[in-house]
């Protein structure tokens, strides 16, 4: 007389029905918030467009070929290639008016100041990026009259701290 050990059949077809309708439910939610994911952000950073490009249109992540603060145009590159500044931020300039009219240049001062503290939190940068080896400042800040019709955004730009030198590769961070 043998004894026979029947082995039990390791496939899908020998799990129980409802098993198999969660483990399949399972994968489906987790697909789906991977797709979810994905597509967010996807739409939440759109790419940024190469070539010369008017200060209004400038947008977070560009990487300027320029290393001039005030121009009325910049050539944005691909991160890739050496770039001496690339715009990493929004300013938010919402300063009192009564301030504002102490001193003409205070909003330079304060969008420069809101930039380099950007810097030094790491905010809308990658981590890990030595600060001290950077620069922040604003370009594209409102003069009087835009600032007083309401247009209260610069762009905060980050550059080498050494004249002369390049970035190459992108340091911006989009936060969600």
């Amino acid at each position: 007389m043998t004894d026979a050990v029947e082995a039990r059949p390791r496939h899908w077809s020998a799990l129980p029905g409802w098993a198999r309708i969660g483990i399949l439910a399972l994968v489906v939610v987790i697909v789906g918030l991977v797709a979810f994911v994905v597509v967010r952000v996807a739409t939440r950073v759109p790419p940024v467009p190469l070539g010369v490009t008017a200060l209004d249109d400038l947008r977070p992540g560009a990487c300027l070929e320029e290393s001039a603060r005030d121009l009325d145009e910049y050539t944005v590159v691909a991160c890739g290639t050496a770039h001496p500044q690339q715009v990493f931020a929004p300013a938010e300039l919402e300063l009192d008016q009564a301030t504002y009219d102490l001193v003409d240049s205070s909003l330079a001062i304060f969008a420069d100041k809101l930039c380099l503290r950007y810097l030094e939190y790491r905010l809308f940068l990658i981590e890990g990026l030595p600060s001290g080896d950077y620069t922040a400042y604003a370009i594209a800040i409102p003069d009087s009259a835009a600032y007083l019709a309401g247009d209260t955004e610069a762009l905060c730009v980050i550059a080498p701290e050494t004249d002369g030198s390049t970035i190459t590769g992108d340091l911006h961070r989009p936060l969600p």
